[in-house]
């Protein structure tokens, strides 16, 4: 599938991982620093799980760069577990780690329930600005109810992580806070974005052309050799 830009390039959309084996690799990336906080706070402190936590994401964003996997996402993935390190160590306390992923679904959640109110989804907007939504769906009626959806699934899931979350952050379960983060949060948020995009994608598939949309060259080229090839007549 393919997104006409702005410009005159057509850039393919992204997706998400499809093998099984693709997928069970997000999770353990992403379930590898926590885990490694988790041991490490038990025995040495916050301060050294932090540091832990943050020499193992370091390790994973190497292994994945080596994979070919892009040097923006490992490099987000992997300030975001420094952001948590540095809560746990300016906290001084093991739950800490875990400050900055409540005040995420906390702000996820506020966002999504605003961009509701106001009848204006924000997984239209950041579907446009990574363009998974071609820009030449502005203003159908289809795209703005299939957004308004997604971004009623995203509400529900930031709810469903703040509310365990700050449940076990005020009873200073680090236990349950890596377990629920690595376990639920996190599985449920990759799986959430892989809804989005294949649900995007799907729609932007079978939707009609719209006049004066740019048209898929690949496409344009098929047709006009079919037109041009000799037509053989029979006896």
């Amino acid at each position: 599938m393919y997104d006409p830009d702005t410009g005159d390039a057509w850039k393919p959309i992204p997706g998400p991982p499809r093998r099984p084996a693709d997928i069970a690799r997000h999770f353990v990336d992403a379930a590898a620093a926590p885990v490694a906080f988790l041991f490490a706070e038990s025995r040495w402190g916050p301060e050294w799980g932090a540091l832990v936590a943050l020499l193992v994401a370091l390790v994973v964003a190497a292994l994945r760069r080596h994979r070919g996997e892009s040097l923006f996402v490992v490099t987000v993935s992997t300030s975001i577990v420094a952001f948590h390190s540095v809560s746990a160590i300016a906290f001084s306390e093991g739950r800490a780690f875990y400050f900055p992923e409540l005040v995420v679904n906390a702000a996820g959640l506020v966002v999504c329930v605003g961009s509701l109110l106001i009848g204006r989804p924000i997984t239209e907007t950041v579907c446009r600005r990574v363009r998974v939504e071609p820009a030449s769906t502005a203003g159908d009626p289809a795209a703005r109810r299939r957004h308004l959806r997604l971004t009623a699934a995203w509400t529900v899931l930031w709810a469903t992580h703040l509310v365990p979350l700050g449940y076990l952050y005020a009873i200073d379960s680090v236990v349950g806070l890596t377990l629920i983060s690595a376990l639920f949060a996190k599985p449920t948020m990759l799986a959430t974005v892989a809804l989005t995009v294949v649900v995007v994608r799907r729609a932007v598939r079978h939707r009609p052309t719209v006049p004066g949309a740019p048209l898929n060259q690949d496409v344009v080229t098929a047709a006009s050799l079919d037109r041009s090839a000799p037509h053989r007549k029979d006896p």
